[in-house]
């Protein structure tokens, strides 16, 4: 630690005590969504892969949420030196919030206001930073359940968790980012989280190929609790996409001028008109699973305009989610990829929240900030639906572009898929018996991926 002696007063005031606990709450409800989401995957999985799940989702949230404690803050960041005129911004926000720079490094009471304002408040969203990357790092592994090797998952987690998302974030997300000082608007990531993994889960349930039809898994059970508990994550981790100024109000990331309870009422509102598009298609379908995450559905398709729509709109917005859902689920089992859970839930929702915000937001004063140099002043922006498809098409191509070449790497050097025969096996009995200690019998001939004969390994 950076021993400091003098304690600033307007550090530790209530007020921005305050702003400290309320975003402890958002960092626990981005955490609560890692389980949540373990509990949802579990449910989705042969029980001879669950162990493994578990196990292989809680590193590969901690690989991405641990890579972004580097410097995944501090390229956020960026944007704020930038608008605040300060030489060398990148650099220099790198120098102070990496993980061994000093305002990450100094009690909170002790940095100036001056050069640190809510310097406590900063300290605590690295933590939901770490979160929102852990979120991703889940995500990942949940694109190729059951039978995407470890270390690739590790790999892609790191990568994702500490360079491509805080890229993202510093692009689309914020007050200040290049996109939103041109009139983009997000508010939880429909663009940074949401449509990033649902085009990284295409690609990966592209080169990974269907499972083995006897290794699918369903247990209602754990599916609807996993549901139950992102309900309860969801609104802690959404509030905290905001900024909450004790005697002035509440305000989006964008700083749009908002209200922190009709952000609230919206979000409830998204799950019940998801809960009840979804009942409609899992009673015509005869397939729960449009129970359990149709209020996600809703929620995701909600995600860009939570801060800017009234309640009505986002009942609508929310009520076609699950819709999106059931027809990209439907191309994805055309097309053999075999994936009915992140690219559906996530890719077609997060883009039709993006563009209903450029509509429900159009010409919404936002962007900028209070002290902000020319060109950088507080809510100079206005939303524009241009600005919307514009960062729909950049979240494409650094998503689609990354993806493919980071995955393309991993496929022609380690691999990406189990062998067939860990696959059927269970990835449980391969890497969690300690019966099987031997190195050799993991290089079985019989676990080929190339195999095609009897998927069995004697012990």
């Amino acid at each position: 630690m950076y021993h400091l002696t003098k304690t600033f007063a307007e550090q530790v005031s209530v007020a921005a005590y305050l702003n400290d606990v309320f975003y402890i709450l958002a960092s626990l409800g981005a955490f609560l969504v890692i389980v949540a989401i373990t509990l949802i995957d579990g449910g989705l999985v042969n029980p001879k892969h669950l162990v493994d799940t578990i196990c292989q989702k809680m590193i590969a949230a901690f690989v991405a949420g641990a890579s972004c404690l580097i410097a995944g803050f501090a390229i956020w960041n960026t944007q704020f030196y930038e608008a605040l005129g300060i030489p060398g911004p990148l650099m220099q926000s790198l120098s102070d919030w990496w993980l061994f720079g000093p305002n990450m490094n100094s009690y909170g009471h002790n940095l100036d206001p001056a050069a640190v304002p809510g310097a406590e408040v900063q300290q605590i969203f690295i933590v939901f930073f770490f979160a929102y990357a852990g979120v991703i790092g889940a995500f990942i592994h949940g694109m190729g359940l059951g039978r995407i090797k470890p270390v690739a998952c590790y790999i892609l987690s790191a990568v994702a968790g500490g360079l491509l998302m805080p890229i993202m974030v510093y692009l689309t997300w914020g007050p200040v980012s290049p996109l939103t000082n041109n009139g983009l608007h997000d508010f939880v990531g429909a663009f940074s989280l949401y449509m990033f993994i649902g085009i990284w889960g295409l690609i990966l349930a592209w080169r990974l190929g269907p499972r083995i039809a006897s290794t699918h898994g369903f247990n209602g059970h754990m599916l609807g609790s996993g549901a139950f508990a992102l309900m309860m994550a969801i609104p802690l981790f959404v509030m905290g996409c905001g900024f909450l100024e004790p005697g002035v109000g509440y305000f989006g990331i964008t700083n749009t001028t908002s209200g922190l309870g009709v952000v609230f009422v919206n979000v409830y509102v998204a799950f019940a008109a998801g809960a009840l598009s979804g009942g409609v298609i899992a009673y015509r379908k005869h397939k729960p699973i449009y129970i359990f995450l149709g209020p996600i559905a809703g929620y995701i398709s909600c995600t860009a305009l939570f801060d800017i729509a009234a309640p009505w709109e986002c009942a609508i917005a929310a009520a076609i989610g699950p819709w999106l859902m059931r027809l990209v689920a439907h191309f994805m089992t055309k097309l053999d990829l075999d994936d009915q859970k992140i690219v559906p839930l996530a890719l077609g929702p997060s883009i039709l929240s993006a563009l209903l915000a450029g509509i429900v937001g159009s010409g919404t004063a936002a962007g900028g900030m209070t002290g902000g140099i020319a060109g950088f002043e507080m809510q100079h922006a206005h939303i524009t639906f241009w600005m919307q498809c514009v960062g729909v098409l950049v979240t494409v191509l650094i998503a689609g572009g990354s993806g493919l070449i980071l995955v393309f790497a991993l496929e022609k050097t380690i691999g990406l898929r189990v062998p067939r025969t860990i696959e059927q096996d269970g990835l449980d009995a391969w890497y969690w018996n300690e019966w099987r200690k031997s190195r050799k019998m993991r290089v079985s001939p019989l676990a080929s991926p190339d195999y095609k004969g009897k998927e069995s390994v004697q012990a």
